[in-house]
């Protein structure tokens, strides 16, 4: 690895390429939202990136109209939504394989979760999801950039990618503007980042937001219960345990190695196709964000997870999952107590045989970087049986 080479300057391969017209994460933001995120970053777009900085803004007109219309229509029947089954939440580090899980217990029928569509407009879905949707589908690429994986309209996706859209804190909100060195990642452990009154502030606006999305799917998908996905949610265990008693976890981890390659290959290619700046760090920098991201995620997983009683949360390994789909599926739900694995095993294995052939990225590291992977996340390879 050249940690001298710029991550931006990497020539792009034809199967990452991503359309111009295709949505961003910002599309959904209103405008409102999308002026303080501008501000925030004092309006530091790269000249290449003005016509997407138009193009979301534009968006952003349209989204406060609908936002205002969905409130002024639903905002009584979300009121008295209730959340009523404990939702399911899949986490564990970027590329381990919690995109994997999400879809396979997404295949079961007695599950609700929030498709690309409803994360990525999520204050006006209920409103427009039979007009927007179609469109939705047609704009978005076939296939996702970091692993060409099946993407459409209907795929599950984070709800942290709602929580930009809602100008809530989230770490992601990095990649709007790659090359400002805030402290977004912060997000990634809540109960230990900033000043006690910031950290009760952004707490306090996750929850509610996080709350007012749930209910919203809640009530797109009445009687199911809510099976939702995003890394950052592992620095977010404790808190979420509280808001959502009863709440299940199903903690995916991968080898370390794997991972680090595969994380810092996943940041270059969402700065590169979402930010409004042109990417300006090098390889260093990055190891070391994807390194103390890990640190924040993890230290706070490790300290809140044995609090959890065993049919809260279950530890599976990607490597296991992939060997023994099935398997491990019916030992997370007898564990978690999810009801019967049965209706949804067939689904789960034509799921496999359907994309048999496809590949993983092959492992770039070199000796120095694998001792240093070896090193700092010792502990991660402790907790999960790769030593």
């Amino acid at each position: 690895m050249n940690a001298k080479q710029p991550s931006g300057q990497r020539k792009k391969s034809k199967a990452n390429w991503y359309p111009p017209w295709a949505p961003r994460f910002w599309n959904g933001m209103s405008a409102g939202n999308y002026l303080r995120l501008l501000k925030e970053n004092r309006f530091r777009v790269h000249p290449a990136r003005y016509p997407m900085m138009v193009l979301v803004g534009g968006c952003s007109l349209v989204n406060s109209s609908l936002n205002r219309v969905q409130k002024l229509l639903y905002s009584g029947r979300l009121n008295s939504t209730t959340i009523d089954q404990p939702p399911v939440f899949i986490i564990g580090h970027w590329r381990s394989g919690t995109t994997l899980m999400h879809e396979l217990i997404s295949l079961d029928r007695q599950f609700a979760y929030p498709s690309n569509f409803e994360a990525f407009v999520p204050e006006h879905f209920l409103l427009t999801r039979h007009l927007m949707y179609p469109l939705v589908n047609l704009l978005l690429p076939g296939k996702r950039p970091m692993d060409s994986m099946t993407m459409n309209a209907a795929s599950p996706q984070e709800d942290d990618f709602a929580l930009c859209c809602y100008g809530a804190p989230t770490p992601y909100r990095r990649i709007a503007f790659p090359n400002n060195r805030g402290a977004d990642h912060l997000q990634l452990a809540p109960d230990m980042s900033g000043t006690e009154a910031d950290v009760t502030s952004n707490q306090q606006r996750v929850r509610q937001t996080l709350t007012h999305f749930y209910k919203s799917l809640t009530l797109r998908y009445p009687g199911k219960r809510l099976v939702l996905k995003s890394p950052p949610h592992t620095g977010r265990i404790e808190q979420l345990s509280k808001w959502f008693p009863g709440a299940r976890f199903v903690h995916v981890s991968r080898h370390p190695h794997k991972l680090v390659s595969s994380t810092m290959r996943l940041w270059r290619l969402l700065d590169q196709i979402q930010g409004f700046q042109l990417a300006n760090y090098d390889d260093q920098w990055l190891k070391n964000y994807v390194f103390q991201c890990q640190s924040l995620m993890y230290d706070s997983y490790f300290r809140h997870r044995d609090a959890l009683p065993k049919n809260q949360l279950a530890e599976i390994r990607f490597e296991d999952l992939v060997k023994s789909p099935t398997e491990t599926l019916e030992q997370v739900y007898r564990q978690l107590e999810l009801g019967d694995f049965a209706p949804a095993k067939p689904a789960v294995e034509q799921y496999f045989e359907q994309r048999k052939n496809h590949r993983t990225n092959p492992l770039e590291l070199d000796s120095q970087l694998i001792a240093e992977i070896d090193s700092h996340w010792q502990p991660y390879a402790e907790a999960f049986g790769y030593l």
